[in-house]
């Protein structure tokens, strides 16, 4: 009997990485050991790949480095850290066309889709939902519809750092820690085309697993130290680590990977 093939993604988000910041670079190196010996096919980054100031370009050179540094394909895509944030309370100030010039600059683009394993990848800018950059933002729509529709019948997997939602894309409830209520409708509105099986973010700093209009909605844990007594905002698992997703045909196997697990 023959085995299907499988493919193998690992997702890590809020490494949190600088130059002075010892902690996060001591696990990042632990995380590109490990994929040296798994080989997975793909790691993606959901963002603030940078620890904390999206006008530091020493941090972002050294993110970049640290990124570079992996031996198997990689995508990225940038959080509030990286580029700023939305209203209503942008920590770090709004997202700006220099600070999306300096993340591209750095790591190459904001946006990305690549097919492995039958499945359509997909990675956005969830900085640009809602923001007050509305031409940036609309490219960005239109660039993600055009995405899914070339799928052509592949599952699709989307990828970005603010979640969706909390609880549900069906959700009228909002608060700063997901995309704002328009975005999330009108990116319900692509899900439901039933080709978007999985969306993978990160921003929380927990893990959580949910399901919402036909597609898993996975929170990755913060790869990088999470600062003590930081709160809890959706009730997932507050733990150090990334996420390993197993494709197999149009299925996909979720686990969490402990940051144990990576050393």
């Amino acid at each position: 009997m023959t085995l299907p093939n499988q493919t193998t993604i690992l997702h890590v988000s809020d490494t949190h990485l600088s130059t002075g910041f010892t902690a996060g670079a001591r696990i990042w190196t632990n995380l590109v050991r490990y994929t040296e010996m798994t080989r997975p096919d793909l790691v993606v980054h959901t963002g603030d790949v940078v620890h904390d100031d999206p006008d530091s370009d020493q941090d972002h050179e050294f993110a970049a480095f640290q990124m570079r540094r992996l031996t198997i394909p990689w995508r990225i895509v940038p959080g509030n850290h990286d580029v700023g944030d939305t209203e209503p309370d942008p920590y770090r100030g709004l997202v700006t066309e220099e600070r999306l010039a300096r993340f591209r600059r750095h790591f190459g683009t904001d946006r990305w889709t690549v097919v492995i394993g039958g499945w359509q990848m997909i990675g956005v800018n969830s900085q640009l939902f809602d923001s007050h950059l509305a031409e940036e933002e609309a490219q960005q729509w239109e660039w993600l519809a055009e995405r899914i529709r070339e799928a052509d019948g592949r599952p699709v997997a989307l990828f970005m750092h603010k979640p969706p939602s909390i609880n549900s894309l069906d959700e009228d409830l909002y608060v700063n820690k997901s995309i704002g209520l328009d975005s999330r409708r009108r990116l319900r509105s692509l899900v439901k085309s039933e080709t978007v099986k999985l969306i993978g973010s990160g921003h929380l700093h927990e893990h959580v697993v949910l399901f919402s209009a036909g597609a898993l909605l996975v929170g990755a844990p913060a790869l990088g130290p999470v600062p003590r007594g930081e709160e809890s905002r959706m009730l997932g698992l507050r733990c150090n680590g990334a996420v390993e997703y197993r494709f197999c045909g149009d299925t996909v196997r979720v686990r969490l990977l402990r940051e144990a697990d990576i050393v």
